[in-house]
């Protein structure tokens, strides 16, 4: 298995992937949106792909920004993580956080912000946002709620509500 960038020959992969992975083509339909806004950015959209070729899972990482008095600073928001249901239990979405927490960390971003289950995220280094004071912009389980920080990249001492692209806002 390799983790790349998603190709545009990936796109229908993906939604039906992501259409797999969850109850609702909510998050197909977010992706797409997302690769229309300047908070896409095509080397941080990364797949799983199998030996066969077969695209096994995907996550995305979108630029977001923490309301500042002076000036915003920006974040990434990952969002969503997704695994073909055949294909869960095997570490593809392991090693794309993995994949994507070094993306980030060479395209200089402070910070990862997610929603998302505790006991799998805290493995990577993620803590609750509330340690750095960063609020989500709706009401959220505390607990979900983590964000991972980047030692020297200027995340510590920010805090404040995260700004997501409008396309999360838009979710029905």
């Amino acid at each position: 298995m390799k983790i790349r960038p998603e190709k545009y020959v990936d796109r229908a992969s993906i939604r039906a992937l992501l259409e797999d992975a969850f109850p609702s083509p909510l998050e197909a339909n977010l992706v797409e949106k997302l690769r229309e806004t300047e908070a896409y950015l095509p080397e941080l959209a990364l797949v799983a792909e199998l030996e066969s070729g077969e695209v096994a899972g995907f996550l995305l990482l979108t630029k977001a920004s923490i309301a500042q008095e002076n000036q915003n600073q920006e974040i990434l928001v990952l969002a969503p993580l997704a695994v073909l249901t055949s294909k869960k239990h095997q570490g593809i979405g392991s090693k794309l956080v993995e994949a994507g927490i070094t993306s980030a960390r060479k395209a200089r971003f402070p910070g990862i912000s997610v929603l998302g289950h505790a006991s799998f995220y805290s493995r990577f280094g993620f803590q609750k946002a509330k340690i750095y004071g960063i609020e989500a912009p709706f009401p959220v389980d505390e607990e979900h709620w983590m964000v991972l920080g980047f030692p020297g990249q200027n995340l510590e001492g920010v805090a404040g509500k995260l700004i997501y692209p409008q396309p999360f806002l838009e979710m029905e």
